[in-house]
């Protein structure tokens, strides 16, 4: 079994979407700086399971959710992705410091990606 270990929610407006998950459901949220122009939001769920925020725009529109789920071998998985019936979108995508994600669409177009960390006792 892989469990899921991150959730991406589409946000048009980071500090509503803060305000909102912060207050409904009791997140702490957490900025980190991943570039001179992005700053990703994470949430702290009390779980160990990242559910973070990502800006709609190209390619992410409201109602857009992405599902992770945890790798220990992510070059292998992501290559039976097209033998199953699925198609690689984003191929190896290294984030220094926290690890390497790949994100693929399910046989039925629903985009979904699978995420190795850079701590092999972290999911």
């Amino acid at each position: 079994m892989r469990p899921i270990v991150h959730v991406e929610i589409a946000s048009a407006d980071d500090a509503q979407a803060k305000a909102f998950y912060s207050a409904l459901l009791g997140w702490k949220a957490q900025e980190i700086p991943m570039g001179d122009d992005f700053t990703y939001t994470m949430f702290n769920t009390g779980v160990d399971m990242g559910v973070a925020l990502s800006p709609v725009g190209e390619g992410v529109k409201p109602g857009d959710v992405i599902l992770y789920f945890h790798s220990d071998d992510l070059d292998a998985d992501m290559a039976r992705v097209p033998e199953l019936g699925g198609q690689v979108i984003l191929p190896r995508q290294d984030v220094p410091g926290f690890g390497s994600l790949g994100m693929f669409l399910d046989p039925t177009g629903n985009r979904v990606a699978f995420w190795q960390s850079v701590d092999p006792g972290q999911e």
